[in-house]
């Protein structure tokens, strides 16, 4: 029996056949590695942008927890400092102007339906006595009274923290903001939240979340707090003797002349008061002039941060109010994604997150901001459109 044998190779045509069809595996396979890789690293990025998001939520509902809404410093810089240019607003000044248009302050000696001059109480004998602890006899019509209303005459519905007789932040929805402002259960720390401007090597397009914290001052020594002063950690504007000149002319052009400081000149000489300004949450972080620090990693942008204040009024000071009648709470809507410096090791594009909790203030009851004063300057500072004083 006769065996033959092929023993022909392969042909030319076969070989790059079977190499053009490996070539195309390979690449197939390769392509889809890529994106499996790139995929699972897309993946791992945004859950890292997810968990900053998460810390960075927990760090301002801890903030609330600890206190409540600091409705004084809403109506601070929505109201009394209207219309001013972030960096002539100031934080931390006009403390218990707020509280005051809850107060009816009676009656004076001579049978008049306001009390222009005093806040607090008069004394029926000896005539003119202004000192409470020298009077023989307490005037009880010239009592301050809690009327539990905003405004105590008028309609309370035309006021609240943000909007006072159509002054202020009154559009809706007025409750909407972008900075928090929160104080501790014995009204002497405030705390302020928002989004502070960062520089990444030369982005200045980037944001984090910034904290300040103030502690109240009371300087006359008359139980309630006169001003709120940065803590020493904060480099605050105001520490030279001419930005204090600057500053607290800025300041009593609010219109909020409040006793123990009878003019800026006063206020600065004597008293080492530092405040910060609005405008500096849109100054790039610098951590030798920056009172705003940022305490949110530098790697994510927080592009979006608001607050939803509810209700509009304290409380606890307008009990007479039907439709105020909840304990308050902040809702917090936040976006966030890749900062400019951390997109350039990542390339792809990256979809920003949002995050929303809703979280209730920790402080429960009314804190006393009420300033016993003998000025009301600081109550006519609403060029006439706020109600006058009286019963």
């Amino acid at each position: 029996m006769k065996i033959s044998a092929d023993n022909r190779g392969m042909t030319l045509v076969e070989v790059l056949v079977a190499i053009s069809v490996f070539a195309v595996a390979m690449v197939v396979s390769g392509t889809i590695l890529v994106k499996v890789v790139q995929l699972e690293k897309k993946s791992s990025i945004q859950n890292a942008i997810y968990e900053d998001g998460r810390i960075i939520l927990q760090q301002i509902s801890n903030e609330i927890q600890k206190g409540t809404i600091d409705f004084e410093e809403y109506y601070s810089v929505n109201v009394l400092q209207r219309g001013k240019n972030s960096d002539q607003i100031y934080y931390g000044a006009n403390y218990g102007v707020y509280a005051s248009r809850f107060y009816n302050p009676g009656k004076v000696l001579s049978g008049t339906a306001t009390n222009p001059a005093n806040l607090g109480v008069q004394c029926s004998f000896p005539s003119g006595q202004t000192d409470i602890s020298k009077c023989e006899i307490v005037y009880t019509l010239s009592a301050d009274l809690n009327t539990g209303q905003n405004p105590y005459t008028g309609d309370p519905a035309d006021a609240n923290a943000f909007c006072d007789n159509t002054l202020g932040k009154c559009t809706e929805p007025i409750n909407e903001v972008n900075e928090l402002y929160l104080i501790d259960l014995n009204g002497k720390k405030k705390t302020i939240l928002g989004r502070k401007k960062i520089d990444n090597d030369g982005a200045d397009g980037d944001y984090a979340l910034g904290k300040l914290v103030m502690d109240g001052l009371d300087l006359d020594q008359n139980g309630f707090v006169d001003v709120f002063n940065c803590r020493s950690e904060y480099n605050c504007f105001g520490k030279t003797a001419s930005e204090k000149n600057t500053l607290f002319g800025d300041v009593f052009n609010i219109g909020a002349l409040r006793p123990p400081f009878k003019s800026a000149d006063d206020f600065s000489t004597n008293y080492d008061v530092r405040m910060p300004r609005q405008s500096d949450w849109e100054e790039p972080f610098d951590p030798d002039s920056s009172y705003f620090v940022p305490i949110s990693p530098f790697a994510v942008d927080v592009t979006d941060l608001r607050f939803i204040i509810n209700p509009v009024e304290d409380p606890y000071k307008a009990y007479a109010e039907d439709e105020i009648k909840t304990h308050p709470s902040v809702t917090i809507i936040m976006k966030m994604g890749l900062a400019e410096e951390t997109k350039a090791d990542y390339p792809g594009t990256f979809s920003e997150i949002t995050l929303q909790t809703t979280v209730a203030a920790g402080v429960l009851g009314s804190l006393d901001t009420y300033p016993a004063t003998d000025n009301l300057d600081w109550i006519k500072a609403l060029e006439g459109k706020v109600p006058s004083v009286g019963p």
